[in-house]
């Protein structure tokens, strides 16, 4: 069985979905809220980064992150999610309606 482990926290196990998702440079903007990515041990002890809702491995410039040391998988879990943070912030932050309820908030708390 497989342990999924999304930022490093333990979550319950579940076999890994196969097939994959593209490479998640070219993010539109509402695709955000779907490309979170965990990392989780496989049976033969390598470790599998993988998006937290649907188990599929990440690929990252057309390669799967499986097969990786604990070490790397971690790593590249941390890059992939930093990087939608902050394609997540460049799009709110060109985005008018964005822009204009963030000035409501701060007037408006």
């Amino acid at each position: 069985m497989n342990r999924s482990m999304a930022n490093g926290e333990t979550g319950a196990g579940h076999k890994a979905v196969s097939g994959c998702s593209p490479n998640n440079r070219g993010l539109s903007g509402h695709a955000f809220r779907d490309h979170q990515y965990g990392r989780r041990v496989e049976a033969d002890h390598s470790w599998t980064v993988c998006h937290v809702f649907t188990g599929i491995p990440a690929h990252v410039d057309g390669a799967p992150m499986v097969g990786l040391t604990r070490a790397h998988a971690t790593t590249s879990m941390l890059n992939l999610n930093r990087r939608n943070v902050e394609a997540r912030k460049e799009w709110n932050r060109t985005r008018p309606a964005a822009a204009e309820h963030a000035e409501t908030r701060v007037g408006n708390p």
